[in-house]
């Protein structure tokens, strides 16, 4: 099982979690195209300005997919590095979903490299494949604070399991 360390900035742990092993299957074709739809969607469902699909990879969190909106300023394949306390490292290294209506006025938060480009909102939940490795994350940000509701909260985890139900999809056509 390969593991990473990752650093949980809300309370400034580090935490070993462990991520896509060598041999998975990879996330393509129509499937793909799917998991696009379910990026596009979130963001028009919530009126942000970002909705991604993040993968874990051993040095960094990478955008796997991102809405296809204008305004988003994330680009497929872009990344930062693990151990800056990344907002979807605080959900692997939690396990948890994580919601930050603006993290300016957090002092956990407020130096968080997303501020930098103006993402002061989060929202995410972790993606893991049915052995327990992490994919990685399906998250929201915009650039106003954000506070969503329980139906758009609801819709997210709807998502966050039609994607790990893809996983285990992929898994079984492997004979894994």
């Amino acid at each position: 099982m390969k593991t990473v360390k990752v650093k949980l900035r809300s309370d400034g742990s580090f935490k070993e979690v462990p991520i896509t092993s060598e041999g998975k299957p990879r996330v393509d074709g129509d499937m793909k195209k799917g998991w696009q739809n379910i990026a596009n969607l979130i963001t028009d469902f919530t009126g942000v300005r970002a909705g991604l699909i993040m993968e874990i990879t051993p040095e960094a969190m990478q955008v796997f997919l991102m809405s296809e909106n204008e305004s988003n300023p994330y680009m497929v394949g872009g990344n930062d590095y693990l151990c800056h306390g990344l907002y979807c490292e605080t959900v692997i290294g939690t396990d948890n979903e994580l919601s930050i209506v603006d993290a300016r006025t957090l002092e956990a938060w407020k130096d968080n490299p997303d501020v930098k480009i103006d993402m002061i909102s989060y929202y995410g939940l972790p993606v893991k494949w049915p052995d327990g490795e992490f994919f990685g994350t399906i998250c929201v940000l915009d650039d106003n604070p954000m506070d969503l509701t329980e139906t758009q909260k609801l819709l997210l985890k709807e998502f966050q399991s039609s994607l790990e139900k893809d996983l285990k999809i992929l898994m079984l056509e492997a004979g894994k």
